[in-house]
């Protein structure tokens, strides 16, 4: 039976009802039937874009490639964007072009999550190839100083960048891509600087190979965050921040994760609205945990990286004066110790998890003090549930 050429106007509802279940590729070939459909079902194709599918990785990794040239190159991907950008919801990048490509839109101003992945090992295949002539033969690449030269000054694309950013050394990348670099760190805090609906933000410890969050940057950090004031999921493996200014920062967020931590008693005020924590910092202790719990009583998920449970040692100097350190005495952290932190908190802790711990049998004397625990797990030991 040969195709139907023909078509009969449907309602816009119907449309978007079946337009909801589809899959980017089908909505692809049905934004070109007629005009109706491409005016309904265009929202819903640009609404999630995810440059990890097959169609945005090809389009990404050949644009800039002779026979793109004319065709799918960057000015026609430029122009994609220009006219679509702001119908963008969901952004998941993998390709450090596609930021550049939405923040020069400069209509992407809706979204509401926005996942960074991996940039620096995904080129396109132009780049690749001069990546690895630069390897061979070293030519094409800049000192580390001509990096910052280049980096620096009419570069900069605004004003509140002078002073946040310094640029990755170039190895062997060209001084074009290390350009591309550039642009695409600050393309991606201008994305966030300008979308405040955002819920949910994930950054990636790979953002370090664009460029670096200077230190004496933090100020910007904190401001730029706060200006999300519906953020409710975080994630940055990137910048080593300080947790309580963080927390004022963004007082609504309930799910956070950090990699890059300053670990110093890090509550001593309560945040009864967090539900997820996972705080990747090394060498605390059992005390250091329940005092999480009792300042985030609300938390459901909790995660660590390293944890020493015992010995929980200190020293009592008290006869330092007259006997030396004859009287230093060795205290191993007990239920009672753990009690007297909590108080008359109320833990709703169901799950405790962490990268390393020693003596990890010892968590077991604590059970009673969590009582809506269902799993504790310790990736260098056996699994256990409760």
């Amino acid at each position: 039976m040969p195709p139907v050429k023909t078509y009969f106007p449907l309602p816009p509802e119907i449309l978007l009802f079946v337009g909801s279940y589809l899959l980017p590729a089908d909505l692809s070939q049905c934004v070109q039937v007629c005009q109706q459909w491409n005016t309904v079902l265009i929202p819903l194709l640009w609404h999630t874009i995810d440059s990890d599918l097959p169609a945005w990785r090809k389009l990404l990794q050949e644009y800039d490639s002779e026979h793109a040239q004319g065709k799918n190159d960057e000015l026609w991907l430029q122009t994609l964007f220009n006219k679509h950008a702001h119908h963008i919801r969901r952004l998941k990048v993998h390709y450090r072009d596609i930021v550049r490509f939405v923040g020069r839109s400069g209509t992407c101003t809706q979204l509401q999550s926005l996942e960074v992945f991996r940039l620096d090992g995904n080129e396109t295949l132009k780049e690749h190839a001069d990546h690895e002539y630069n390897i061979e033969y070293g030519q094409g690449a800049c000192s580390v100083e001509e990096c910052e030269e280049e980096a620096y000054g009419d570069i900069v694309l605004s004003p509140l960048f002078e002073g946040v950013f310094r640029p990755e050394e170039s190895r062997c990348r060209s001084l074009t891509s290390q350009k591309r670099d550039w642009f695409a760190l600050q393309h991606l805090w201008l994305l966030i600087l300008t979308n405040p609906e955002l819920t949910f933000l994930q950054l990636h410890r790979n953002l370090a190979s664009l460029g670096h969050l200077i230190d004496e940057s933090g100020p910007f950090y904190y401001k730029a965050l706060s200006g999300l004031t519906k953020l409710v999921t975080f994630s940055d493996p990137y910048y080593r921040c300080s947790l309580p200014a963080l927390l004022e920062s963004l007082p609504l967020v309930r799910h956070l994760r950090l990699e890059h931590l300053s670990w110093n008693r890090l509550f001593e005020v309560t945040y009864p609205h967090l539900e997820t924590l996972e705080l990747f910092t090394e060498g605390i202790y059992i005390g250091d945990v329940f005092n999480t719990l009792k300042h985030c009583p609300n938390v459901v998920y909790l995660r660590f990286g390293s944890v020493y449970l015992e010995p929980y040692t200190y020293y009592d100097y008290k006869g330092y004066e007259e006997e030396g350190f004859e009287d230093e005495e060795v205290v191993v952290f007990g239920v009672e110790d753990a009690k007297a932190i909590l108080g008359d908190t109320v833990c709703r802790l169901e799950r405790l998890r962490m990268n390393r711990m020693a003596n990890f049998e010892y968590m077991e004397q604590f059970l009673p003090l969590l009582p809506h625990l269902i799993k504790c797990y310790c990736e260098q030991e056996e699994e256990w549930w409760y």
